[in-house]
């Protein structure tokens, strides 16, 4: 069984230990996840204060937030955070209060949630069929169906480190791929369609998949959000729709 510090550096999440010391939040431990978030060494976290590393926009209501957390003892809040080179990140940040040897310490949970936000308004404006996140070499690590059925069979041992080009029909793979290296040349969302293939249940289907890279506080890549909308005749030629008197005077 892996130790508690052992679990408290490899966690998933980034996560940090801080004190406070004459109305300074000062760091104490910070884990792997958390420096790659930040894109700065461990060394420069743990000399800095905790406020270098939030943006102007947090820092102006940190008093109040550090007050409810110490009347409450624990604290939930959307933050804006900034990276080595100026980079801002959003997150959620879950603190809490604790007692250790007669001293009061803080131990905070932080969620990089740039891809939540994005994922959110696809979702809002598209008929989305599923979601997820991908590696740089799109193999899937989190995928989630909305609205309907996910459009692939999952395999016995799960979607996870599966290539979402398993999915896809072989001749559109190179359509994929060379949408994905433009997202990662111009660091911005791109857009592609594909036809699934023969893991579809039913009939292979049209899909079109909107992918975002996400970076760290360096500006390196940690992640692709994607969104998979039906893509049913969405290549056909639009023509405005008659008007009903239109129609009448034909």
């Amino acid at each position: 069984m892996r130790s508690l510090n052992e679990q408290f550096a490899n966690a998933t999440e980034g996560m940090f230990y801080t004190f406070e010391e004459k109305g300074t939040s000062k760091f104490i431990e910070v884990n792997n996840a958390f420096t790659k978030l930040l894109g700065i060494p461990k060394s420069r976290i743990l000399s800095m204060e905790l406020n270098d590393i939030f943006a102007p926009e947090s820092l102006k209501k940190m008093p109040q937030k550090q007050l409810r957390l110490n009347q409450k003892g624990y604290l939930y809040a959307e933050e804006t955070l900034c990276g080595d080179n100026g980079d801002k990140l959003t997150v959620e940040i879950h603190s809490s209060k604790i007692r250790w040897e007669q001293k009061d310490l803080y131990f905070h949970v932080v969620k990089e949630i740039s891809e939540k936000k994005w994922l959110t308004s696809q979702i809002r404006n598209k008929p989305v069929v599923a979601s997820g996140l991908l590696t740089e070499d799109l193999d899937i690590t989190e995928i989630t169906n909305h609205y309907e059925p996910l459009p692939f069979i999952e395999p016995a041992q799960g979607f996870g480190g599966i290539s979402l080009l398993t999915f896809i029909e072989q001749t559109d793979c190179l359509k994929v791929k060379r949408c994905i290296s433009k997202v990662l040349e111009y660091r911005q969302e791109k857009q592609v369609t594909f036809q699934t293939g023969s893991s579809y249940p039913a009939d292979s289907i049209k899909l079109r998949a909107f992918f975002k890279p996400i970076f760290n506080g360096n500006n390196e890549l940690i992640k692709i959000a994607f969104v998979l909308c039906r893509a049913d005749g969405v290549e056909q030629v639009s023509e405005m729709p008659i008007s009903p008197l239109l129609l009448a005077c034909l």
